[in-house]
């Protein structure tokens, strides 16, 4: 009777311990079952802020309204100057020169980019007199790719082509030729300053620069350049066909000889 009775209770205990392993078993795999929840939650919640913060202002802000359509003088390479056109087209585009100019280009850029910095202090002189002389219209798209100060200088121009489009060149240059140590550490008010300093006299202008009017504007222009395939700064595309090299000087005074072929 007694070994019975141990038997029982030895089957009773091996039940209890079998029992025991699964319960032990089902609370390990709740505990990584709600660490591997937690951590997806984490990556979901994280990836929500670096949306937000990238895309926040394009689906949640004010629409950018960048408009303007005036006349801006730009200079040639013997030093006189000639009234051109100036627009902006689809929020985001500077378009300067005449509309009936034989050759188009669309020049991407941006203000942070060493190598935009060094093409534009090599050829901006020959891109301004190209459209001077009615022979390129020049589409210029300020995007951001570099460095974060790249979007506050294109907030820069927007306010500028909003409210003072005659000033285009000169703060164009201007922004191009300040140096990037220099601009990392802006804010709007101190880009406010430089429009002030470069020739901006239009408060409103001055005034959309210090508020941010137009902070989102280089995040927006980004975007619709992924779409037509820019990858990289500065991008020149010459009557819609994507270069492979940046033109120089020489190349652009070629298209010059095109121009006036035509």
């Amino acid at each position: 009777m007694a070994d019975k009775n141990r038997e029982h209770i030895q089957k009773l205990r091996e039940e209890a311990n079998a029992i025991r392993k699964q319960e032990e078993a089902r609370a390990r795999r709740g505990r990584v079952l709600t660490q591997v929840g937690i951590i997806v939650g984490a990556v979901v919640v994280l990836g929500a802020i670096v949306l937000l913060a990238v895309f926040g202002s394009t689906w949640f802000g004010k629409k950018i309204e960048l408009t303007a359509d005036g006349a801006v003088a730009v200079q040639r390479l013997d030093g006189s100057s000639v009234e051109q056109p100036i627009e902006v087209v689809d929020n985001s585009a500077i378009v300067v020169g005449a509309a009936d100019a034989p050759v188009k280009i669309d020049y991407y850029y941006d203000y942070s980019c060493p190598h935009c910095v060094d093409y534009h202090e090599q050829t901006g002189a020959v891109y301004n007199d190209l459209v001077a002389a009615g022979d390129v219209q020049v589409t210029y798209h300020a995007i951001n790719i570099v460095a974060p100060y790249g979007a506050e200088a294109a907030a820069a121009i927007a306010s500028t082509v909003a409210y003072q489009p005659s000033a285009f060149f000169e703060v164009h240059d201007g922004l191009f030729g300040i140096p990037g140590q220099t601009q990392t550490s802006w804010g709007p008010a101190d880009y406010s300053s430089a429009l002030s300093q470069l020739g901006v006299t239009s408060e409103e202008a001055l005034a959309a620069a210090t508020n941010g009017e137009f902070s989102g504007w280089a995040a927006a222009n980004t975007a619709a350049s992924r779409e037509a395939g820019v990858s990289g700064t500065p991008s020149i595309f010459v009557d819609g066909e994507l270069q492979q090299t940046p033109p120089d000087v020489e190349a652009l005074m070629a298209l010059a000889g095109t121009a006036n072929a035509e």
